[in-house]
């Protein structure tokens, strides 16, 4: 971009590392090489130019370079031996940067000459003790080093300072001591072999020697901390400490560290003019001003920073050194270098500035895998294989996620990069990652927060902290869930809409009283063409029970006359009158089409089943089923009943569509009260009534009759239920306008001066009847005689004589009764004279009697003659006797076991002779 050159030693497919050495075998050590090749990757940062100054003639202090791991201590060292070692070239080099950077101070910095220079990195452990290294290196060291070695028994554990500077006026030295703290700390000290304080006393002869005699030594060492003992005797002589912190100047650190890597990674980047490169990010940095809610009084300071920065935008560098590096506890600018010319490398063509966007998890080159190298913790890593494992998990459950989530990659690697973070700082904003994938166009607001919903909604890992959306190792079960309900190849069985039907079902049938009274069926997808496959046994037609059934339509029919009416005659062949069918608020779409109310359900259903898991899952269960059901509640507003069955043509069936006020469990009662207030017509059902009555028709037959539609074009009556039914046919006979014989065991009729309420509590508990019963129970027109608990019966019966007759095949004596009397009850026969003294005046009191016998046969057949006899548990009998022809003592005498306690049995038998 913009015609940017990364150095050679980046641009190989492996990166080679970035580590300085003062010196190698192979000669390539910083030290080694000339100084105009290695001043040339350097950048004179004000803690370098300082250490330069440092060194410098009429200066009397030692040097000590401080700071950790990969701050560039190795490499200021290097730049330092060159400065003293090849003055002319680091002249040169300081007039360059001066022109530069605009400065003429840099180049008036005075450089020391004519000293020998001596550098080694002590962490290679080539030498025991630091005298080996001056003795070994200057050039009258082997003649001190004899002279020291020749003092016999005069000789101490450790050259004397007499004995070096007799060294240094022979050649005035400096001596670089890189990784000082590294090789002291590693120091034996015992007893025996106490080097580690030889080395202390030896260091602090050195200090000395480089503060009062600056023209015979200059003393730089390095250490990774200012409280190591290592340290503490240079410390004693005041030394210059350079420390990477730019004198205290945070604006002139991050400048320093700005430039610095960028001239350490690029051939040419101070070439390339800030108006250029500000055109080319002009979108991005007003985009960011936008999003972030920059002051105007800060702007232009901030697109300084912007251009500046370029190629990368400032905002990732703040993140990598401020919060990834310290979080991963990374070699600060040595790994920040390999990071950086990773993602340029990766990224740095193809986009106008590069952002934590650009950080791909699903490639390495894109810098990651240099920052996983340099990460010390296992916890990143993993959480780099949840945040892949996250991308998969959207890109499965959205099935158009090209183009609804296009920047899925680059928000995911930024939230990923942003989570990596420490405390508080960890996770970003929205509007901070749509900063992150804004390139050389705006990112539209509205698009960018749909994107954003469906990323989170099907992200498992993504926690929301407060306005900050961060990613963690541990799952988000809302997340979790929400990612698993969206993802549609997880319920190709259909288990969320029988979830959903199961929940319409309980939203409106489900308390007990309902339950009762009605059943409610949710009818499938597939209702017009195929509605009972997917249903249960106990929901098919065939196996309804006295229930009121009420089908809820999961859509509303396009034409709901001719709809209903094609369906009753393809998918009901009895019963068609009973039916309610409860309907959805116009312009509703299919139930189970409508993606919210699907979610809704699986949710509902996955919290339940992971309910065992988590806690939170319960507390999911009961939100989510808690939003369905109030969705639920109030979806439906209308009903149809039949109004006229067109039997020729269905098509031109009529229906009357009513609408509900009530909602959820309410629904039933409330069709059950527009029914009887609105539709129901008394007068209908009255003439149906009489019409039966007249024909002697059973109750059974005509409580049939009306779950029917109508014959010939005639209107429905409403079918309210048996019970309801039968409550009106009491009524109209407390009225009066009919009679009804129960089983041939009682009339039902009104008493001569009757009212109606009196008549109806007398009767209401008469008919106690239901299914077949009914059809021994007949309608009849009333008599002209009343009668109190109903008339006697108009056929003949026989009485059943005193004398012990069997009604099962026994001796019986029977006789047609006397005129029944009009003021005798019913079952009381007519007083005959028997020429007594109570004759003439005085009813005979004996109770007619009906005689009932069945030939021989299984015990269990005789139970169900019982039933067909009406008799029931609390039915009188008289004269029972059974009859066995044949049988064991062993079986009379498990018949007798059996027989009920509390009453008295005759035996007679005989017994065969043997």
């Amino acid at each position: 971009m913009l015609g940017l050159i990364l150095r050679d030693e980046f641009r190989g497919k492996r990166l080679r590392g970035t580590a300085i050495e003062l010196s190698n075998d192979s000669n390539t050590g910083a030290t080694q090489i000339a100084a105009q090749q290695f001043l040339e990757i350097t950048y004179p940062t004000h803690d370098l130019l300082k250490g330069i100054e440092a060194v410098g003639p009429d200066k009397g202090r030692p040097v000590v370079v401080i700071g950790e791991r990969g701050l560039g201590k190795s490499h200021l060292m290097a730049a330092l031996y060159h400065s003293v070692n090849d003055a002319a070239s680091t002249r040169a080099w300081l007039n360059s940067w001066a022109g530069a950077l605009g400065d003429a101070n840099i180049g008036k910095i005075a450089l020391r000459e004519g000293m020998l220079v001596i550098g080694e990195s002590l962490h290679r452990q080539r030498y025991k003790f630091l005298w080996d290294l001056l003795f070994e290196r200057h050039p009258r060291g082997e003649f001190i080093k004899g002279k020291w070695e020749g003092m016999g028994a005069a000789q101490t554990d450790i050259p004397s300072d007499k004995l070096i500077i007799e060294l240094l006026e022979h050649t005035p030295t400096m001596l670089l001591l890189d990784e000082f703290q590294t090789w002291y700390d590693g120091l034996t000290n015992t007893k025996q072999y106490p080097w580690k304080n030889w080395a202390f006393n030896f260091i602090q002869i050195l200090s000395e020697i480089a503060k009062e005699r600056p023209d015979l030594l200059v003393l730089v060492i390095s250490v990774r901390n200012g409280g190591s003992d290592a340290y503490q005797q240079v410390h004693r002589v005041n030394p210059v400490a350079i420390d990477f912190k730019a004198g205290g100047n945070a604006e002139r650190i991050q400048r320093d560290r700005r430039r610095m890597l960028l001239h350490r990674l690029f051939d040419n980047r101070m070439q390339i003019a800030d108006g250029t490169i500000e055109s080319l990010i002009a979108q991005h940095v007003a985009e960011s001003f936008r999003l972030l809610d920059v002051p105007p009084a800060e702007q232009d300071r901030k697109r300084r920073e912007f251009t500046e920065s370029w190629p990368y935008a400032p905002h990732l560098l703040r993140l990598l050194e401020e919060q990834v590096l310290i979080a991963t506890d990374a070699q600060e600018t040595r790994d920040m270098i390999r990071i950086l010319a990773n993602l340029y490398k990766s990224q740095g063509e193809a986009v106008p500035v590069l952002t934590a966007a650009d950080f791909r998890l699903d490639d390495d080159a894109s810098g990651i895998g240099a920052l996983l190298d340099s990460v010390s913790n296992e916890h990143h890593r993993s959480l780099r294989e949840k945040a892949q494992h996250n991308i998969i998990s959207v890109t499965e459950a959205v099935y158009d996620h090209a183009n609804l989530a296009p920047h899925l990659q680059e928000i995911v690697g930024a939230l990923w990069l942003r989570s990596i973070a420490v405390g508080n700082l960890a996770g970003a904003d929205p509007a901070t990652l749509q900063v992150d994938i804004t390139r050389d166009k705006p990112v539209d607001s509205n698009a960018f927060q749909v994107e954003l919903a469906t990323i989170l909604e099907n992200s498992f890992n993504i926690h929301q902290d407060g306005s900050r959306l961060v990613f963690r190792e541990e799952e988000n079960p809302r997340a979790k869930l929400m990612a698993c309900v969206r993802n549609d190849k997880l319920f190709t069985d259909g288990s969320d809409q029988a979830q959903l039907a199961k929940q319409v079902c309980y939203v409106i049938g489900g308390s007990d009283e309902v339950a009762k009274t009605f059943r409610v069926i949710a009818l499938p997808k597939s209702w017009q063409n195929d509605p009972w496959t997917s249903l249960g046994e106990t929901e098919q037609p065939e196996r309804w029970d006295d229930r009121l059934p009420i089908l809820v339509l999961p859509e509303e029919p396009e034409k709901i006359e001719q709809t209903l009416g094609r369906w009753l005659r393809d998918h009901l062949q009895k019963r068609r009158n009973t039916i309610r069918f409860l309907m959805p608020r116009a312009g509703s779409s299919n139930a189970f089409l409508d993606r919210d109310l699907l979610i809704l359900a699986r949710a509902e259903m996955k919290a339940q089943e992971w309910s065992s898991q988590n806690l939170e899952y319960k507390k999911l269960h009961k939100e989510f089923e808690s939003t369905l059901r109030e969705n639920l509640k109030k979806r439906f507003d209308r009903f149809a009943v039949l109004h006229r069955y067109d039997h020729q043509s269905p098509q031109q069936s009529l229906f009357s569509v009513e609408h509900l006020k009530k909602q959820g469990a309410q629904i039933p009662e409330g069709i059950e009260e527009t029914l009887i207030n609105d539709l129901f017509v008394p007068e209908d059902f009255e003439d149906l009534v009489l019409e039966a009555s007249s024909e002697n028709a059973s109750v059974g037959k005509l409580l049939r009759e009306l779950q029917e539609p109508r014959p010939a074009g005639q209107d429905c009556i409403p079918w309210l239920g048996e019970t309801a039914m039968k409550e009106r046919i009491l009524r109209l006979c407390a009225r009066g306008k009919i009679a009804i014989n129960l089983r041939n065991l009682e009339n039902l009729q009104t008493h001569a001066g009757e009212d109606e309420d009196t008549a109806w509590r007398r009767l209401r508990p008469k008919l106690s009847f239901t299914g077949r019963q009914l059809d021994e129970v007949y309608l009849m027109e009333p008599s002209a005689v009343s009668a109190t608990g109903g008339s006697a019966p108009s056929v003949p019966l026989p009485l059943v004589g005193d004398n012990g007759g069997d009604i099962f095949g026994g001796r019986t004596s029977t006789s047609q009764p006397s005129s029944v009397d009009g003021d005798n009850r019913f079952g009381r026969v007519a007083p005959t004279d028997n020429g007594g003294i109570f004759s003439g005046n005085t009813e005979n009191t004996t109770k007619l009697r009906i005689p009932f016998s069945n030939p021989p046969t299984s015990p269990l057949n005789l139970i169900g003659k019982l039933e067909g006899w009406g008799i029931g548990p609390a039915t009188p009998l008289a004269e029972v006797s059974l009859k066995v022809s044949a049988a064991t003592g062993a079986q009379l005498k498990e018949l007798l076991k059996k027989l009920p306690d509390g009453m008295t049995f005759e035996l007679s038998l005989e017994k065969e002779d043997n």
